[in-house]
């Protein structure tokens, strides 16, 4: 493997850093549209959003579901995530709410569903399309602030230093415009913190180290020394 110049690339980032934040910066939320509909046409759609938004806790779901959720998901939204790794559900991006649901299947039930296995990557480079298109389209505008983040998690996920750029710029964003919803931005606000570590991990090592095994990369040995410390390593 090639060592990554982390002068080099610093040097590179630096200059256009304000260009692409402003390339990806997002209007305020209070002139954002609030007649979008609350549902879609296809039940399926509706159904996704409901399981992976709804609720008392959603996140509770998503970072610490374990086993338990992961057969749900299978049990629920197999065929879907199939359906949309094969490229037959792209009708969905024709609506914000069908982008939306298209992200998740694509970016996060795979990892609900692949543990330790490169699928559970393989499909990130089509929810960055969804989510980059989305967004080019507004679709992150009409969809609630909460739900918003997902269209950042594919770029936070891309093994990619203006993808890693692009994310902390779209969470600032977010967070400054959360300020009448304290508890939201509190949330935003970590989401972001973390968007910065793998900012981080991707310019020390331009990838992310925990998913060499996985993916059949060897690692260097300051790979292997940083999962020691940080074992998540992305």
């Amino acid at each position: 493997m090639k060592a990554f110049n982390f002068t080099s690339a610093v040097q590179k980032i630096v200059a256009f850093q304000s260009t692409i934040k402003s390339s990806f910066s997002l209007p305020p939320f209070r002139s954002m549209s609030t007649t979008a509909p609350i549902t879609s046409i296809d039940p399926d759609i509706n159904r996704m959003i409901s399981y992976w938004f709804d609720g008392p806790n959603p996140m509770q779901k998503w970072f610490n579901g374990g086993a338990a959720v992961d057969n749900e998901i299978r049990e629920q939204f197999l065929p879907l995530v199939e359906r949309a790794r094969a490229n037959e559900l792209s009708s969905w991006t024709q609506e914000p709410r069908g982008s939306l649901a298209l992200i998740v299947l694509l970016d996060q039930f795979p990892r609900n569903l692949y543990r330790g296995s490169p699928l559970s990557y393989s499909s990130d480079s089509m929810a960055l399309d969804v989510a980059s298109k989305g967004i080019a389209r507004g679709h992150h505008k009409q969809v609630t602030n909460f739900q918003m983040q997902a269209f950042y998690l594919p770029f936070m996920h891309h093994e990619n230093l203006i993808s890693q750029i692009a994310a902390i710029s779209f969470y600032e964003s977010l967070v400054s415009r959360c300020e009448t919803e304290p508890e939201l931005q509190e949330l935003i606000l970590k989401s972001l913190h973390y968007s910065e570590r793998h900012r981080d991990c991707i310019l020390k090592f331009g990838r992310f180290p925990s998913r060499n095994e996985i993916l059949g990369r060897t690692s260097t040995p300051e790979e292997i020394a940083y999962l020691k410390e940080h074992p998540s390593g992305f």
